[in-house]
């Protein structure tokens, strides 16, 4: 499953609010908002705090092809 599936269906599991989610992992409830719509990709860091917020593994939430193609994008130093 595409990963704005898997955290939407994830948060419900857990009986959490967008607001909820994003207040447990240190997120923007407008980040989780646009991450559920397909708007944005998913960072790995996002995917970690998403993750343990949730309990479940970073690989049951987002695919490694998923996290590769938003942190394209970043600057490492």
């Amino acid at each position: 499953m595409p990963f704005p599936h898997n955290l939407r269906r994830q948060r419900l599991a857990h009986f959490l609010s967008q607001v909820e989610l994003a207040r447990q992992s240190g997120l923007h409830a407008l980040t989780i908002s646009r991450l559920e719509s397909g708007r944005v990709k998913p960072s790995t860091r996002t995917v970690r705090a998403l993750a343990q917020a949730l309990g479940t593994k970073p690989g049951e939430l987002a695919t490694p092809e998923e996290v590769a193609e938003a942190d394209k994008g970043s600057i490492r130093y």
